[in-house]
């Protein structure tokens, strides 16, 4: 059997913003559902409701012809974006798709004339800080206002 190809994209069409926004609220479920909170606070309800208008660019990973991954990029304040809701469905694990999309991410904020990029995240999601952490990104003090006190807060300069 070969294996399935990989795919990564800028997601443009219909179909692949769909297919993120799906990614996104699975990410969204696994990540309330790990935390035992809601994310609410960060305005999701408005967010999914208009989505994708809070998001500068979208990434989706496939394998074979099945989405399995996405991030997002927002703008954050001048010179600054965000990474966002950087999630890999188990069936795509193990293919280094969140590296890739992070990767990428980072690639169209710097020709997009960012300075930094910031994330934040949760000390407990090992494979995500990993791929933080080798790709250079250094921690910082909270950036919003964020009533749970486990994230973890992070910058790379671009």
């Amino acid at each position: 059997m070969s294996p399935q190809s990989i795919t990564l994209i800028q997601a443009k069409s219909e179909a692949d913003i769909a297919a993120v926004k799906d990614i996104f609220l699975e990410y969204m479920s696994f990540i309330e559902d790990y935390l035992g909170e809601s994310l609410g606070f960060q305005g999701t309800e408005t967010e999914f409701a208009t989505f994708p208008q809070a998001y500068e660019a979208l990434w989706l990973a496939k394998l074979g012809d099945q989405p399995v991954a996405a991030c997002g990029v927002k703008n954050h304040k001048p010179g600054i974006c965000e990474l966002k809701r950087l999630y890999c469905r188990p069936a795509g694990r193990g293919h280094q798709l969140g590296l890739k999309l992070t990767v990428a991410a980072i690639n169209f904020s710097r020709a997009q004339g960012y300075t930094q990029m910031y994330l934040d995240t949760d000390p407990g999601l090992k494979n995500a800080n990993k791929i933080y952490e080798d790709l250079g990104f250094k921690d910082i003090e909270r950036y919003y206002d964020n009533p749970m006190g486990c994230s973890r807060y992070m910058a790379l300069s671009l």
